[in-house]
């Protein structure tokens, strides 16, 4: 197998790759030797890149964990050995993980720790863009940012040794659009990880959190943070650039900092502004920002999401009675990622110059608008063919007047998966989702006030991950709920990583297979109460909702089957039977589309039509018509 560039030990050797990559990569140059977290848009392909190097260095651990808590804690373990630890996950996966990292804040690190946040501003693949940034506010714990790929691996690389010399956890934070980016990179020399014993650091007082003990770390903490405040003055990545003359002054950071510059070459105000670029963006560099506001009659700070940075600049303005204005959030949007175009808008506005981009695109976000495409489920998906399943119950209750009047319609409260497109027409399978784990606790208040059904939707690889300790709260306080494991051996949104239930390990090494029906009876679900079927065998599946409908307290449906795409990656050669149109049977009832919705079945010349590429000859549309017009091709 040929080494991919990311993994050459050649310094100074130059390529191109992705900004997931780029941070891989520096973690590795950084001698890594614990790397622990759990997949998520948009990070999931720095640990991905990380194991496929694991393949040519095999000196140190790595692994994908239940859930980003596990993760966090595997890599604050190794950090207590004197190892160098990573955690990675996106912004919300740090939700999951923050009891620990709170309280872990307070002890910081032995070896050198980073915690690296994905975040999501525009939501491009999450429930929500929150701003980071503020956990390292609130943890006190310094807080990196890169404003591309070449300075995104140096200063994760960077971080391991700043976290060893002031013994504090480090944060990096990166966004969407430079975990996703392409970007020239040169590689650096390799670290090569101790060949030493790492065991426990034995100070019982600083990992022990009794009250006692984290009344002291406390205050180490904070002393810890005035360090940390002075230092990030000269922490290198940062950088103050300013003009003679200049009365205007920027203040920026990571990629809102790139569009900064390509915005001042546009408007050829290169040498008319002077800017403090920040690479540690907590704490935040106060000798440098009243350098700035020093040359400058007017400041404007251009950052995504939160007013974070301009906060601090109108406090410490206030604090030292420095009468200067200082703008932001007036002229950039708090929601959504900027481009161009925004930043070019924002600073004409600033400046009160005429924008002359007004009518033309300056960005490619706005050279081609393309009509809008609702995500759908893959052709053939086994998550569709249940909440079919679900809606055909649902509608034969309906039709039959076996719901008496005065109970009303199922609540389908869910998991976030590719299940969760299952709220779009013509499915509408989903009533409510909030975030992982969550399907089954509010189903469990749900039930204890909803007069109808009540089922939580839920993943493999989401009930493995916090997915288990709502089942059981079902099961001790009997709330009369229907769980939907929605099984399809994969995280799949994510691209398909492993999981417990799957038995792999992240470097495609065999682990220890943990069964989902195991850990389902272990919770006290009784044999009765669950059922275990084919996702694509519409028969069974049907059965089993109805006779989980019809008993009381809590149940489990476990709904297998492989995903589709997963299928066809592992079965290449298998020959693909797609199913056809009988026009003659076919009335044109629309079920297949209206109700079914598979993107292989589509309208052509006003009649049903197969597009055979995409199918996936699963045969489910088979049962789904109602006048037996589709079938197998023959002739294939």
């Amino acid at each position: 197998m040929n080494k991919p560039f990311y993994a050459l030990d050649k310094p100074k050797s130059k390529g191109v790759v992705l900004g997931n990559e780029a941070l891989a990569r520096g973690v590795f140059e950084a001698g890594i030797q614990v790397a622990a977290g759990y997949p998520g848009t948009p990070s999931s392909e720095i640990m991905e890149t990380l194991a496929e190097i694991y393949h040519f260095y095999p000196d140190f651990n790595i692994e994908w964990s239940t859930n980003e808590a596990v993760g966090f804690q595997v890599s604050l373990g190794a950090s207590m050995c004197g190892a160098r630890a990573f955690a990675c996950m996106k912004h919300v996966g740090v939700n999951v993980a923050a009891d620990a990292f709170m309280t872990a804040s307070y002890a910081g690190a032995h070896g050198g720790f980073v915690l690296l946040s994905a975040d999501d501003p525009n939501c491009y693949s999450s429930q929500n863009e929150q701003d980071n940034r503020l956990y390292g506010l609130h943890a006190l714990c310094p807080v990196f940012e890169a404003i591309n790929v070449q300075e995104a691996k140096d200063i994760i690389k960077y971080a391991f040794d700043f976290s060893e010399e002031f013994k504090t956890l480090v944060m990096m934070r990166t966004t969407t659009r430079l975990n996703h980016a392409r970007g020239d990179l040169t590689l650096g020399s390799i670290k090569k990880a101790e060949q030493k014993d790492y065991n426990f650091d034995e100070d019982r007082s600083r990992w022990t959190f009794l009250p006692s003990n984290a009344r002291i770390q406390r205050v180490t903490q904070l002393e810890r943070y005035e360090k940390l405040r002075e230092v990030s003055n000269s922490f290198p990545y940062t950088i103050l650039n300013i003009h003679d003359g200049a009365k205007i002054g920027i203040i920026s950071s990571g990629i809102p900092y790139s569009y900064v510059n390509d915005a001042l070459l546009k408007l050829d105000l290169t040498n008319n502004v002077s800017t403090l670029k920040l690479g540690m963006v907590f704490p935040q560099p106060e000798d440098l920002m009243l350098k700035l506001f020093e040359h400058s009659e007017r400041i404007v700070i251009v950052e995504e999401l939160d007013p974070f940075l301009e906060d601090f600049a109108k406090k410490l303005a206030f604090e030292h009675n420095i009468p200067i204005e200082i703008e932001g959030k007036k002229f950039f949007p708090r929601n959504g990622e900027l481009n161009l175009s925004k930043v070019i808008k924002g600073l004409t506005g600033f400046l009160d110059i005429p924008n002359p981009f007004i009518n033309l695109p300056v960005d490619t976000h706005d050279l081609h608008k393309a009509s809008p495409r609702p995500p759908v489920l893959c052709a053939g998906c086994s998550h569709r063919h249940t909440f079919y399943a679900l809606k055909l119950i649902e509608q034969k209750y309906r039709n039959a007047s076996i719901i008496p009047d005065e109970m009303v319609e199922p609540c389908y409260s869910s998991d976030i998966g590719c299940y969760t497109l299952g709220f779009y027409k013509p499915i509408e399978a989903i009533d409510t989702c909030i975030c992982m784990g969550g399907s089954i606790g509010m189903a469990n208040g749900i039930a204890k006030l909803h007069n109808g059904p009540v089922f939580a939707l839920i993943g493999d690889s989401t009930f493995f991950h916090t997915g288990v300790p709502g089942l059981i709260n079902a099961v001790y306080n009997q709330n009369n709920i229907i769980v939907v494991i929605l099984d399809n051996s994969a995280t799949a949104m994510t691209g398909f990583q492993p999981h417990p239930g799957t038995g792999q390990k992240i470097t495609g090494e065999p682990g220890t297979k943990v069964p989902l029906e195991q850990i389902v009876r272990g919770t006290g679900i009784q044999e009765d109460h669950l059922w275990i079927v084919d996702s694509n065998k519409l028969k069974e599946t049907t059965n089993a909702i109805e006779q989980a409908i019809n008993i009381e307290g809590p149940s489990v449906i476990i709904s297998r089957h492989i995903c589709s795409l997963l299928e066809k990656r592992i079965h290449r050669d298998k020959k693909v039977i797609p199913v056809e149109i009988d026009e003659e049977k076919c009335s044109n009832c629309m079920i297949c589309i209206s109700n079914f919705g598979c993107p292989a079945i589509t309208m052509k010349n006003k009649k049903v039509s197969v597009l055979q590429l995409q199918c996936t000859g699963c045969k489910v549309c088979i049962d789904v018509c109602p006048n037996g017009a589709i079938h197998l091709k023959e002739d294939t």
